[in-house]
């Protein structure tokens, strides 16, 4: 547990250190500033879920694809795999690191567009329960697609167009959840039953949305989780030991 702690704040360090929580801070107030113009307090319920989506997850891409491959070429993780550091204590230090990164950047865009609306309407308060867990599975999906994906390549720029594609996918869902789209197949993607979750904050789910939102990402995570770990095996672990 120590180790997993020392590593843990040492990403946090880096994250910091690299200008990620300036870069998020920035992209979290465009967020809320568009937001706040776009829709009023009632519709925040329906736009922000979609946001987190189109948005906020497709930076967290990016940020895991930045850390991996410059952790590979600066050396880091090859003197970190030869440590008493267990793989799964990397990997949690990651996921975990970045999925706070995420959090902080969603909890100010969201707030940040519900304070610039108080000026003018009463604010509506989303259930912070079923908030912070959709925004948390969001954050993981995103973050292991992130890892399971980069290990694969040597340079961001190789990364790039493999990750646009799966990102566009993750994205969809923002189909259904404005109605534009009703295809029971949307509800397949990774991404749709966490964003359900968030859905949930805002209004009472049907008794099949929360079975689905809920059980659908309990299964995604661990289902992601045993990928991401067995692709850092294989194109990381493997090729330099």
């Amino acid at each position: 547990m120590t180790r997993l702690w020392n590593e843990f704040k040492t990403d946090v360090r880096v994250q910091f250190r690299n200008k990620l929580y300036h870069i998020g801070i920035v992209i979290s107030l465009l967020i809320a500033i568009a937001l706040s113009q776009l829709v009023n307090m009632e519709q925040l319920g329906n736009a922000f879920p979609a946001i987190v989506v189109l948005i906020i997850g497709g930076t967290t891409m990016l940020y895991v694809a930045g850390m991996l491959i410059f952790e590979k070429d600066e050396g880091t993780i090859s003197a970190t795999i030869v440590t008493p550091m267990r793989d799964t204590e990397y990997l949690i230090s990651k996921v975990g690191s970045l999925v706070m990164l995420a959090t902080f950047e969603t909890f100010l865009s969201l707030f940040g567009a519900m304070a610039i609306l108080a000026f003018n309407e009463p604010p509506i308060w989303p259930d912070p329960v079923w908030l912070l867990l959709g925004i948390f599975s969001v954050g993981v999906v995103y973050t292991l697609v992130g890892l399971a994906m980069v290990v694969r390549y040597r340079s961001i720029t190789e990364f790039m167009i493999p990750m646009a594609i799966v990102a566009v996918i993750l994205q969809l869902p923002f189909l259904y959840f404005f109605g534009l789209v009703e295809h029971w197949s949307i509800l397949l993607i990774p991404t749709s039953a966490p964003t359900m979750v968030i859905m949930g904050a805002y209004r009472d789910l049907a008794p099949w949305e929360q079975i689905y939102a809920l059980g659908y990402t309990l299964l995604l995570l661990i289902a992601l989780s045993v990928w991401a770990k067995a692709a850092f095996d294989k194109h990381i672990i493997e090729k330099m030991g």
